[in-house]
């Protein structure tokens, strides 16, 4: 079977839940046999260079990189307002990469066309209109629902009317693109149950992210510092910023008042500027770390504070298949098959969330079963040679 992949960004390197996804992908699939190219973008933002391409992604039939700047202009965001567009839509579009790709289809054939994500999906109709390969769109999140939750939650009032400007925008063009695809694949089946009432005539169905195991960094873990408690995530996203605003402004007071010893690290690239003023003997802003896994295998306890978003949390998956033990909210826990007090402690409120977090620090026999029963329901559920047999079996489906 041959699979084209079109992406949105090259996945590497695995710093983020993203990233993690769409690598683990591409890996699993070539590891049960099916011959996969990966043509995408190659943002500015994260972009990646060509020997490292060669190094890393040596499984893959071929990966085929396009340069593209999709950094947001405020000019640009400006002109936007007069249109009906989706301005984050729009930043992911150039005629070039739509030719090029066309181009290769041409020249090559396949069996599926799968879309990894929505900000690719725009180049759906250039396909449609020249081809008959069987299309999937593989949803990460459902957008517009993440710009909905930031929007309802912001206070300044300017910001919350341009958020519900970018929603609406969003929505509108969401529940247009999909239904277009042939088939469409959720990572977290709060997602799905969504995507079969917004398109119902189109087949969907959940397939998790998945985790290469058996590698024994992502199992392993020494915690040596007592009493600590991290967050590692991606801070250019602005669910992440939103939470550790939120963690940091009404939670750590609550915990910091009753444990003075409790130390809290807060790991992530592209950390803001503002935030490093944050920084105290027990409020540690480290930014970026070289390794995550050695980063996180110390801490005793993570935290996951979203009040936004959608999709599934990967970088909560990873602290469970380490035996961490996690505090996160509903937001934060939805799309995994997990027990409320059985494989983590889910709270909403300020005062629930930082009771959790001080429960777990004191109660060490707790957070050690808790860790494990995280650690083998994850280990159950997520292992990447299932998902990628999963996936074959989707794109056999499609293929009747």
């Amino acid at each position: 079977m041959k699979v084209l992949i079109i992406g949105s960004r090259i996945p590497f390197p695995l710093h983020d839940g993203g990233a993690i996804a769409t690598f683990n992908l591409l890996n699993g699939l070539c590891e049960i046999g099916i011959e996969t190219t990966y043509f995408s973008l190659n943002t500015n933002k994260h972009f990646v260079d060509e020997l490292t391409i060669k190094k890393e992604f040596g499984f893959l039939k071929a990966l085929i990189p396009f340069s593209i700047n999709t950094d947001i202009s405020p000019l640009k965001a400006f002109i936007n307002l007069f249109k009906k567009g989706s301005y984050n839509i729009e930043r992911f579009y150039d005629s070039t990469f739509e030719s090029k790709l066309i181009q290769h289809l041409r020249a090559h054939t396949y069996d599926i066309i799968h879309f990894e994500g929505l900000f690719v999906s725009q180049y759906i109709q250039a396909i449609k209109t020249n081809f008959k390969t069987p299309t999937l769109l593989r949803q990460h999140n459902i957008e517009y629902q993440i710009w909905e939750r930031l929007a309802q939650s912001e206070k300044n009032q300017l910001k919350k009317w341009y958020l519900k400007l970018l929603a609406k925008r969003m929505r509108t063009y969401e529940i247009g693109i999909i239904q277009k695809f042939d088939k469409l694949v959720s990572i977290a089946q709060t997602d799905e149950l969504l995507l079969k009432q917004l398109a119902p005539q189109i087949e969907s169905l959940t397939i998790p992210g998945g985790f290469i195991i058996n590698e024994s960094p992502i199992l392993k873990q020494t915690i040596s510092e007592t009493n600590s408690i991290y967050h590692i995530g991606s801070m250019e996203w602005i669910p992440n910023q939103q939470a550790m605003e939120w963690f940091h402004n009404a939670v750590w007071p609550i915990v910091e008042k009753q444990m003075p010893a409790a130390i809290f690290y807060m790991a992530g690239k592209n950390m803001p500027e503002a935030y490093k003023s944050w920084d105290t003997e027990s409020f540690r802003v480290i930014g970026e770390v070289k390794n995550a896994h050695e980063f996180a295998a110390t801490k005793s306890l993570l935290i996951v504070p979203l009040q936004s978003g959608s999709g599934i949390r990967m970088k909560t998956i990873e602290a469970m298949l380490q035996g961490k033990a996690v505090v996160t909210t509903s937001i934060g826990s939805q799309g995994l098959p997990i027990i409320n007090g059985i494989h983590c402690i889910i709270a909403d409120t300020a005062q629930d969330f930082a009771m959790a977090i001080l429960l777990l620090l004191k109660d060490t026999p707790m957070r050690e079963k808790m860790g494990l029963a995280a650690k083998a329901c994850m280990l159950e559920h997520f292992d990447n040679k299932a998902v990628s047999m999963q996936w074959l079996n989707c794109y056999q489906s499609m293929l009747g």
